[in-house]
């Protein structure tokens, strides 16, 4: 019972994770507290899923599974408990690609987009002297 409790708290929180990195994005990208959490968040996610690392909850999870008796999912936890939900056959290697690479560019659009909201938020402030600003992002308020 207590392997299938950790197990299931695991996949919870493994869940968890995956909604906050994509829900969370945007909303972390006004909220500097909350983008200080999503960014421990997100580097070590894509170190693992960049890097092609097995990802540890999800080892932990099946290893837990199989501790409870249970026969534990083939695959990732994305595509077991995200994809084969609405698509049944899953992701060939190149749908898992063109997912990862979606995710990637989505996030880092927010990240970006986060990192000159706050430069321009500087720049209106006057923390920021003009003639070092970005001419992209100045904000017309300089010289």
């Amino acid at each position: 019972m207590g392997a299938w409790l950790l197990a299931a708290a695991i996949a919870l929180a493994h869940g968890l994770l995956a909604v906050f990195l994509i829900v969370g994005a945007p909303f972390a990208a006004r909220r500097p507290r909350v983008m200080a959490w999503y960014l421990v968040m997100l580097v070590p996610t894509a170190i693992v899923n960049l890097g092609r690392f097995p990802c540890p909850l999800t080892v932990w999870e099946k290893d837990f599974w199989r501790l409870a008796g249970e026969t534990p999912y083939r695959g990732g936890f994305i595509s077991h408990y995200f994809v084969k939900p609405i698509y049944s056959d899953g992701l060939t290697s190149t749908g898992e690609d063109l997912l990862l690479v979606s995710v990637v560019v989505w996030c880092l659009s927010w990240l970006l987009y986060s990192a000159a909201h706050h430069l321009r938020k500087r720049l209106r402030s006057g923390s920021i002297p003009p003639s070092d600003a970005h001419p992209i992002l100045d904000t017309g308020t300089g010289t």
